[in-house]
């Protein structure tokens, strides 16, 4: 796990190797195990290196046989060492024991098709010498990020934003047509971030970059999995087989590692799995708060360490530890990701820190399971909308921006929605009657209607499936790693902690995705086939308790010791000269909220967040 950076050069420039060094070095905390480059006439590389496998034999830069081919690489490639038996069957010569040198090899064997044949979670630049060509890739689900910055016939890039932003001769402005993502869902879909000019390269795809242009090629999709008749039972032996190998994939380290453990049905099966694995304790870490009982899943997280006998770990997040980790929320983030638990995401990561290098966690089990209550409530949604929706717009518009809360008025705008405009994902937040009354109303008429577009033409790019598949793949394409992986990857690597999800193997996500409906939800449920997996190794009270993801009790927060900081930065003359909101909005959202006659949480922290951003990025020029 480490961080990498660069950008091409027409021919060698003497500042070069210092700049490279600067970028690569913003990222120390990525990789403080070592640091390397490569500088030619035609591109700068760097590396920062967190040493998990050939800790002692696996520094980068790495080169192919006649050092034509040089890489940088974060991430890892679980199947290495099968890719390199092939490769070496085949005459390829290598040097070292550690994953990146494979990654060289199969350029040359594979070309820019060597993505498909690894295993895991990688974000890599390749420089081809002879053909003065850079090739970057990223792994299929977009666990690990990859940041990038054109600009004529020179590209940047990096594993964060940070570093491009020392680059750039000067900061760039804030993307204000991205507002809106931003407040809808709480981050910004796609292959866009709010910066200008930088961009993310998408899951599943490669760039390159020869003679001053750029090209992509996407290298996989889910949207290409033919469906699975299968039967219940064949199913769940086979869900088994494949997690439980994701899992044994993912032991694999040179250096102590261990769990994140929630106390859900997730997290929990990567612990039993890894102590059955092992057959030692398992290091496992969980978060509660002392202010807020009802939040914690404490009592849970402590019922699967002492059934497994495991090491366990707890931090305890107060409010005020909260706030005042903002800012370093915002400098590791450094987009307004309106994630609250990636606060404790990061006081958790800093605890494990101490005891442990690599972590497992249970992300991703309810995308690959359609666990999220929201699946549930669409096809409910659905039966109102065939009452409704045969209102004209102007008079759907008029009933939604007179509903009494925000909540309602949510509801109403999804139920004269058909499903195909109306789903935007498990984070939708805000939808057209709230933005009628949040948004200035010329923010609203240049920037207040591309969600929508944006959503159903990724519901749509599905052509076959059943509408729970759709939805499951919009979230695949966006929540996922646009919000969930992105806060995982950063707040851990904010630590230098190595994260690793076994539940995203790709393997195991094609499988569930070719399962019938009935085998992914259930009678209501999702995670069918992990629940019944599960029940030979957990206790019935984790397998059946009610999902609560990973909450943080902000909402108490905010109407109590927090609501004086709150209202102090949301209703600063500084913050409204935005000019994005309605005047009065903010403070109606923040009375209501105090006053207990809406949970407004959210909202809260998104505004919150948006303001801190702009203060620490943009107006800080």
């Amino acid at each position: 796990m480490c961080g990498i950076a660069g950008f091409t050069l027409k021919q060698a420039e003497p500042a070069a190797r210092a700049q490279i060094e600067r970028m690569t070095r913003a990222m120390s905390h990525r990789g403080p195990d070592g640091e390397g480059y490569f500088l030619s006439d035609g591109v700068a590389l760097g590396h920062r290196r967190l040493s998990i496998i050939d800790v002692a034999g696996g520094d980068q830069p790495i080169y192919n046989e006649d050092a034509s081919v040089v890489v940088v690489y974060n991430g890892e490639i679980f199947n290495y060492k099968d890719v390199r038996s092939t490769l070496i069957a085949k005459g390829h010569q290598f040097k070292t024991q550690s994953d990146t040198e494979v990654i060289v090899h199969a350029y040359e064997e594979y070309g820019d098709d060597c993505p498909s044949h690894f295993r895991g979670m990688f974000a890599f630049a390749l420089y081809d010498l002879q053909r003065r060509r850079l090739l970057l890739g990223r792994d299929r689900l977009g666990i690990k990020p990859l940041y990038f910055h054109v600009s004529g016939d020179q590209l940047m890039f990096a594993s964060e934003i940070n570093p491009l932003l020392q680059q750039l001769a000067s900061r760039p402005g804030v993307r204000e047509d991205l507002i809106d993502f931003q407040m809808s869902l709480g981050y910004v879909p796609g292959d866009n971030t709010l910066f200008q000019g930088i961009r993310r390269l998408l899951p599943g795809h490669t760039m390159s970059f020869e003679a001053g242009k750029v090209s992509t090629r996407q290298f996989w999709d889910i949207a290409h999995i033919p469906p699975l008749s299968i039967s219940e039972e064949s199913a769940s032996e086979r869900f088994d087989s494949l997690l439980t190998e994701s899992v044994r994939l993912r032991l694999m380290s040179e250096v102590p590692l261990g769990a994140f453990l929630s106390g859900g049905v997730d997290s929990s099966a990567i612990v039993a799995l890894m102590s059955k694995l092992t057959g030692r304790p398992v290091k496992t870490f969980s978060v509660g708060y002392v202010d807020d009982p009802e939040s914690s899943e404490l009592e849970y997280a402590r019922i699967v360490a002492k059934h497994f006998g495991a090491d366990h770990h707890e931090f305890i997040l107060e409010s005020g530890d909260f706030f005042d980790s903002l800012d370093l929320l915002l400098t590791h983030m450094e987009e307004p990701v309106v994630e609250s638990a990636a606060v404790a995401l990061y006081q958790l990561s800093r605890l494990a820190r101490e005891h442990v290098t690599v972590i497992l966690s249970g992300e991703g089990g309810d995308e690959i399971l359609a666990g999220y209550p929201l699946y549930r409530s669409m096809p409910r949604i659905d039966r109102i909308h065939a009452l409704v929706g045969w209102m004209p717009g102007p008079l759907q518009a008029a009933i939604g921006t007179r509903m009494p809360t925000e909540k309602l008025a949510k509801y109403w705008d999804w139920a004269c929605t058909p499903l195909a405009r109306r789903y935007w994902g498990i984070s939708n937040d805000v939808t057209s009657s709230i933005k009628h009354h949040m948004y200035s109303p010329d923010f609203l008429a240049a920037h207040g209607n591309r969600v929508g577009a944006h959503f159903h033409a990724l519901f749509m790019s599905l052509e076959k499936g059943s509408n729970l598949r759709r939805m499951s793949y919009v979230d695949l394409k966006s929540w996922l790693p646009d919000d969930l992986l992105i806060k995982a990857d950063k707040m851990t690597m904010a630590c230098s902690l190595e994260l690793r999800v076994p539940m995203l193997d790709h393997h195991l996500l094609e499988f569930c995705t070719a399962l019938p409906d009935s085998l992914r939800r259930h009678g209501g449920t999702g995670k069918v086939l992990l629940k019944r997996a599960m029940r030979k190794y957990l206790p019935a009270q984790i397998i059946d308790r009610p999902k609560k993801g990973f909450p943080v009790p902000i909402a108490n927060w905010f109407r109590g010791s927090l609501y004086p900081r709150v209202c102090e930065i949301l209703l600063d003359p500084r913050t409204r000269a935005r000019k994005y909101f309605q005047g009065g909005y903010v403070e109606h959202v923040l009375e209501r909220h105090k006053s207990g006659a809406e949970d407004l949480s959210r909202r809260i922290f998104s505004l919150l967040a948006l303001e801190l951003w702009h203060r620490k990025y943009m107006d800080q020029q």
